[in-house]
This record gives structure tokens, C-alpha cells and sequence, in this order.
């Protein structure tokens, strides 16, 4: 850990949690040392819809435990909740300290959005405001025709990549890669972006790319469905905490199966999407 800075520590603890225990090799250390974290807007989202999900009932009051050095309890009669203070919230929001996480709690998300209400110190209510922008959030993605898929961009991953699309797209959606996107902004920015406006993922982990860990793990905080796939003489090598899911695994002279398994996969973990084929042209 004496190569990063206190920052990158943070960022890298960010990550570590959000892909369970995995084992890093030296030539993991650049990739997760330039790691950047999500805008603010996307912490403060990321964090309002964990709220939600623990406290699905609304009018809770939930005790974070984060500010206070022990966990407000009072006598009011509305139902109250406490979440576990276990370093989860830094993780998922990707703040380096309780300063940054009060700043997203109480500058963001009360005073400036109005999506939560402080009832007293370490107490927070989701308000109305703040159930109708996770409703917004929800249509969004509900409305998406995008599957983004991350994988290694090598000329001899192009015929297992026209097997993805043709897959994708017969099941009624777009296949985004990255590369073959026209944009001004950075890459990273990009691909964030990308994934923000995306239904799905699918992430091909053949040659055990950092990037695709990265973005399939940020599919999963954005609470994305993602679909696994990878060359079959590659699977022993993807990190132990990743090979729990059901992987779909190929071979270069059977991807006519790799299409429709993937096809099948989406149509039954997703559902069909809104496309037809010509309008994906």
C-alpha cells in the first residue's frame, strides 16, 4: 500500500469492496492507482437509492451511525431503522472521509436537492421529492435500449464481439462498446456515461482486462443487471469472488452458441428489449 496516497487508498478501498476479496498483481498497481470516483451527483444517487433499498418503507427514519459517536435512539413513535456503521456508505459512494459523506448527506442531498430531511442528528427521512427522483431514476434505466458491454479491445476479440451485438440486438437492444462511440469528453467520463445510461452489462473477463472488473462492478452499484461472460480457458483465471456468478462461457469455432445463449440470457434475466432490428441500424 506505499505506493498510493491516502486518496488513492480511499479510491482503492472503494473498489476492493465493491469486488469482494481479489488478488492484485504488480501489474494491477497503475490501473488502481489512476482509479477516479463517480461525479457527486452519482455518489449522492448511488447513496439515496442504498437508503432506499434498507428502508424500503417510506417515512423510516434511518439512523446512519456515521457523525455521531453512538446511534441516536428517541421516543418517537415512527418506525426507525439503523444502518450498520461498517464502512459500507464510504465504499459505495466512494468518499474519502466523514467529511465528504456529510457533505453528500447534508449539503447535497438536503439542503441543496431536498431528496432527504435531517429529523435530528444521524436521523434522515427520504422525503417525497426524493421517492419521486428514484422513481425518475428507476423509468430511466426501465427505458433504456443500451447493453453495455465491456471487454479487451483486440482485433482477435471482433468475430466474438459480432457474436455479442447480433445477440444483443436480436433481443431488442443496442450494443454499446466504448471504442466505437463518437465523443469529446475523456474516455473514463465516457464510459461512466455510458453506463449511467445503460439497461445492462455485459462483461467479457477473456485476458482479465482491469477495466472490464471496473466496469462491471460499477454496473452492479448503479444497480444494473450484469450478464458474465468469458473464454472458456480463462475462467480459472478471473478472481476467485467473480467466478461465484454464472458465467456463460465460449470458444472461437462455437459462437454461434455463444449468441444464443446470450440472447437467451438476456430475454430471460432482462426481457425483451423495445428494438427492432432495423431500428438499431
Amino acid at each position: 500500500m506505499e505506493q498510493f496516497d491516502p486518496v488513492q487508498r480511499a479510491y482503492l478501498s472503494a473498489w476492493i469492496r465493491e469486488h469482494g476479496e481479489v488478488t492484485i498483481y504488480e501489474k494491477d498497481i497503475s490501473y488502481l492507482q489512476a482509479l477516479e470516483p463517480p461525479p457527486v451527483g452519482e455518489k449522492a444517487d448511488r447513496l439515496l437509492m442504498h437508503l432506499a433499498k434498507e428502508c424500503p418503507k417510506a417515512g423510516t427514519r434511518i439512523d446512519v451511525g456515521i457523525f455521531v459517536s453512538m446511534s441516536v435512539f428517541d421516543e418517537s413513535d415512527e418506525p426507525t431503522q439503523t444502518l450498520p456503521n461498517d464502512g459500507k456508505l464510504f465504499a459505495l459512494t466512494w468518499t474519502q472521509d466523514a467529511d465528504e459523506l456529510r457533505f453528500i448527506f447534508d449539503d447535497y442531498l438536503v439542503a441543496e436537492t431536498g431528496y432527504l430531511k435531517q429529523v435530528e442528528s444521524g436521523l434522515y427521512k427520504i422525503t417525497p421529492k426524493g421517492w419521486l427522483h428514484l422513481d425518475e431514476l428507476s423509468t430511466k434505466r426501465i427505458a433504456s435500449s443500451s447493453g453495455f458491454v465491456a471487454m479487451w479491445f483486440n482485433p482477435c476479440m471482433n468475430l466474438m464481439f459480432a457474436a455479442v451485438e447480433r445477440a444483443i440486438t436480436s433481443a431488442g437492444y443496442r450494443a454499446v462498446r466504448i471504442d466505437r462511440q463518437e465523443h469529446n469528453n475523456r474516455i473514463d467520463d465516457e464510459i461512466l456515461a455510458a453506463l449511467r445510461r445503460s439497461k445492462f452489462v455485459v462483461a467479457d473477463f477473456t485476458e482479465q482486462r482491469g477495466g472490464v472488473y471496473f466496469e462491471a462492478g460499477f454496473g452492479l452499484g448503479l444497480g444494473l443487471q450484469v450478464i458474465w461472460l468469458c473464454r472458456h480457458d480463462h475462467l480459472e483465471k478471473v478472481h476467485f469472488d467473480n467466478r461465484q456468478y454464472n458465467f456463460i462461457l465460449w470458444t472461437d469455432d462455437k459462437l454461434d452458441e455463444l449468441e444464443r445463449a446470450l440472447k437467451n440470457r438476456i430475454e430471460a434475466t432482462i426481457g425483451r428489449g423495445p428494438l427492432k432490428p432495423l431500428d438499431v441500424l
